[in-house]
């Protein structure tokens, strides 16, 4: 009898771990990891009260050298999640480990319960460098660039899974992530991005070079064009070749076409690349305009196409604005230029 009782309480046990992982979208769940001299264990909270909420459940206790950060790091999660006021909290953690990226994520979540009964899920996750300890960030891993992709990606996943909430604002440093395989998720709280029936929600972002890939310019490969406001004028062919594009040239009519394979000049998929008769985008030397394939009329550009130094460039807004780019200039000068492709 005993022992169907005990075996009743594991699986129970074991069912109600399952039904947890599940909400996160069945994250890999440690209770404890060793990282060269530095140990997370578990540590078991049983009715200690922080700032008048009464907390049980567990969280990381990090020992060994160099855990200093990672210990204070969890400290200020746990308190974060209380504030002044009467009720219960329970904390659990997962460790999730990515070995390509090098990487540790703690997640912590937090169910907080109020004397009234009213529930809130909240999840804090604390990402680390699994050799030197130092925090990693979003564009530590995707680019400086990094936090506009996921924004794109999280807004995306709303609209195609919950039409009815509405889109987030731009993500920041503080935004919740963990590492895993080739992929950036991010987390969300309960009604954060879709319904609260959903629970905590996460949303990939691949970091494999067929979903998201970058290029650089130094200050010296760009021309800034100082008749036209100081805009900053990039070489076109360089640029999009290396982004999957053809660059087609029409000596005669100084006629720019650009494609991509599996497009062909009239908009029917193809897998030639050459660009049909009449291209994907059209850019006209010296012309303040552009076309594409659904456009009836022109469109206006920033500045007008310029031959420099024997190559063509455009404005820096024509790869934002009409090839849907994500880039970044930093304090030196270079200009980061991101792509990512969903599918």
């Amino acid at each position: 009898m005993k022992r169907i009782i005990f075996l009743l309480a594991f699986i129970m046990l074991f069912l109600s771990a399952n039904v947890y992982a599940a909400q996160l979208h069945e994250l890999p769940v440690s209770t404890n990891e060793r990282i060269g001299l530095v140990r997370i264990a578990p540590r078991t909270l049983d009715r200690e009260r922080v700032r008048g909420i009464t907390i049980n459940g567990i969280v990381p206790e990090i020992t060994g050298p160099g855990s200093e950060y990672l210990s204070e790091a969890v400290d200020e999660i746990v308190r974060s999640k209380t504030s002044n006021g009467l009720g219960t909290m329970e904390l659990s953690y997962n460790i999730v480990r990515s070995s390509r990226h090098r990487v540790i994520t703690i997640i912590i979540v937090a169910e907080t319960v109020t004397p009234g009964g009213a529930r809130s899920e909240r999840v804090s996750t604390l990402a680390f460098d699994s050799v030197t300890f130092n925090p990693v960030q979003v564009t530590d891993l995707l680019g400086s660039n990094g936090l506009n992709i996921a924004t794109d990606v999280v807004n995306n996943f709303i609209a195609q899974n919950f039409r009815h909430m509405p889109r987030i604002q731009p993500l920041g440093d503080d935004a919740r992530f963990y590492v895993t395989g080739e992929a950036v998720f991010f987390l969300f709280d309960r009604y954060e991005i879709a319904p609260g029936s959903e629970g905590i929600q996460s949303v990939p972002v691949y970091t494999g070079e067929q979903h998201l890939r970058t290029y650089l310019l130094e200050a010296d490969d760009y021309y800034i064009d100082r008749e036209s406001h100081g805009v900053r004028m990039l070489p076109l062919r360089r640029i999009v070749e290396h982004f999957g594009y053809y660059v087609i040239w029409d000596d005669e009519n100084l006629i720019i076409r650009l494609t991509r394979e599996g497009i062909n000049g009239n908009g029917t998929n193809g897998t030639n690349g050459n660009g049909g008769a009449n291209g994907y985008i059209v850019l006209t030397l010296n012309e303040n305009a552009f076309t594409r394939l659904q456009d009836i009329t022109p469109r206006t550009l920033e500045a007008a196409p310029q031959i420099i130094d024997g190559m063509t460039h455009v404005p820096i807004s024509f790869f934002e604005i009409i090839l849907g780019m994500h880039y970044n200039i930093s304090a030196d000068g270079t200009i980061e230029l991101t792509t990512y492709r969903h599918e």
